[in-house]
């Protein structure tokens, strides 16, 4: 049996998919055996040309569970659509639970499709989506910096999605179990969040040299962010989120505005900042303003906090496609095989962008 880790990539046409592949070049445990796809026949340099000349993959019609199961850990990493990726996880799931090395199988899912474990606020949120119940209460939150013990003992891991992350670290430290309030989180993300589709909003004429706001107080990560910080139902936390749309293709740049119960001031805050991710490896606490170009291309995410008495400032910046996605998946496969979880991903930004 291979000690290698064998990966299958459900979904190898988007951005995700393609980003997945980039970092695993880099990643010394990896085996990619199989991508599935619409597109079956097509190398996946034809899909991907930037990976030409690092894979001879060729696409799929569906998953060979023979081939990635005969190893040790075999990872498949769903790439697929909300409301698509949850359907194709069951099909696998149901069509091969028979098989004698079933339980080896590692699952990560890239959609939100089972990122809510209330399945009424996943309804509401995800309308597209089945709500599964069999499969989502199996499924982890996947975000190392808070659940990592989750993480390492999980089989089924739903990816954060990439502006709850930058929200979720930015003000992380500063919500504890007393802490209740208003949490106003500004988020510029861009475009490549939106996936490869064309849409009138990422095309680039339409972006290019404009700003604008979409989904304000209706985004589907505001449970996702409040879930993280363990009041999903915002009982005690009130969350004010807004989404912007940034001309660049890829960063987040988030910042969250909150009310602290007693006066504080930016030392004092910065240093709960650096206890509370001590040991995070792709958290770095800075002393001014997080860049995008800082990160951009790396599976870090910058935070920094300024504090003026009760009036605090927390912010956050990632690569949307990295931290916000393939990295972070990565991370969580990483420390579900027993691996360091910067294996495959400690490398800098691609500054200058």
């Amino acid at each position: 049996m291979s000690s290698a880790i064998r990966v299958g990539i459900l979904g190898a046409s988007g951005y995700g998919a393609g980003e997945l592949l980039r970092l695993f070049v880099q990643h010394r445990q990896v085996e990619v055996v199989w991508v599935t796809s619409t597109s079956i026949g097509e190398p996946i340099a034809r899909l991907h040309p930037h990976l030409r000349g690092f894979y001879d993959l060729h696409v799929v019609a569906g998953p060979d569970m023979d081939q990635l199961l005969a190893s040790e850990h075999a990872v498949i990493f769903s790439a697929l659509p909300h409301g698509l990726s949850g359907a194709a996880i069951e099909s696998v799931l149901r069509e091969f639970a028979d098989h004698p090395a079933a339980s080896r199988l590692k699952i990560l899912d890239f959609s939100g499709d089972f990122r809510l474990a209330d399945e009424t606020l996943h309804r509401q949120h995800y309308p597209e989506s089945p709500p599964l119940p069999d499969c989502r209460r199996n499924f982890v939150y996947g975000l190392p910096e808070l659940f990592a013990d989750r993480v390492r003992t999980a089989r089924f891991i739903a990816n954060p999605g990439c502006l709850a992350t930058a929200a979720i670290l930015a003000a992380a430290p500063l919500i504890t179990r007393a802490f209740t309030g208003t949490v106003a989180i500004d988020a510029k993300t861009g475009s490549s969040g939106s996936g490869r589709t064309l849409k009138e909003t990422t095309h680039h004429p339409t972006r290019h040299a404009d700003f604008r706001a979409y989904k304000p107080l209706a985004h589907q990560h505001e449970p996702e962010i409040l879930q993280a910080w363990g009041d999903p139902h915002g009982n005690r936390i009130h969350l004010s989120f807004v989404a912007q749309s940034l001309p660049t293709a890829r960063g987040i740049f988030v910042t969250a505005h909150a009310t602290l119960p007693d006066e504080s001031d930016t030392p004092t805050l910065r240093r709960v900042y650096e206890s509370f991710y001590a040991g995070r490896p792709f958290v770095r606490v800075v002393d001014e303003s997080p860049t995008l170009q800082d990160v951009v291309g790396s599976n870090f995410c910058d935070v920094a906090v300024t504090c003026r008495g009760r009036q605090v400032i927390a912010m956050a910046a990632l690569d949307n496609l990295v931290k916000g996605m393939a990295g972070m998946a990565i991370q969580n496969m990483n420390l579900m095989c027993g691996l360091p979880e910067t294996e495959g991903l400690w490398t800098p930004s691609f500054r200058p962008v």
